[in-house]
This record gives C-alpha cells, structure tokens and sequence, in this order.
C-alpha cells in the first residue's frame, strides 16, 4: 500500500450497524493504514481488492503482523483499496 495518507480515520464497524454508537477508530502507532477501536477491540486495515474480495467473515486474517484475527466484513474503498476489519482470534 501506498506510503501517503488514507483519508480519514474510518468509522468503526459497529458504528455502521448502529448509528447512536458512531465513532471513528484511531490509528495504530507505527503501522501505517491499519487502525484500532479499543471500545469494542477490533482492527482495520487498508488491503489491495483483490486481497479484500478474496476474504469473507470468519476468514482468518493473518495481514497484519502481530495478530492472528478473523474478519468481522469488508468496507469502505479509499485511494485505490478497501478496508478490512477483523478481530483477533
């Protein structure tokens, strides 16, 4: 992914289904395009489509060093990619 900035910090994933609970996540220190919510602990991270398409719920999600996840759903597209937010396992 690109070295530039992605836009915004993107709602989190609960927020979308729940409007009363819209937030923003924040982003995760020294790692670029991947983002954090510590109010419902779940991730998000700015992929390639081709990789986004690739996955479904429930998938594991390995893309992110440190943390063996499971895709929660795919998101919005941004600067040529889409987001993925995945929970750790």
């Amino acid at each position: 992914m690109s070295t530039t900035p992605s836009g915004p910090n993107p709602v989190c994933e609960v927020g979308m289904k729940h409007p009363r609970d819209r937030h923003r996540m924040r982003p995760v220190d020294g790692v670029e395009n991947v983002w954090f919510c510590s109010r419902h602990s779940m991730y998000a991270q700015l992929v390639d489509p081709e990789t986004a398409e690739a996955v479904r719920r429930g998938d594991e999600w390995g893309h992110y060093e440190g943390i063996d996840g499971l895709v929660v759903r795919q998101g919005d597209e941004r600067q040529g990619g889409q987001i993925v937010y995945f929970r750790e396992k």
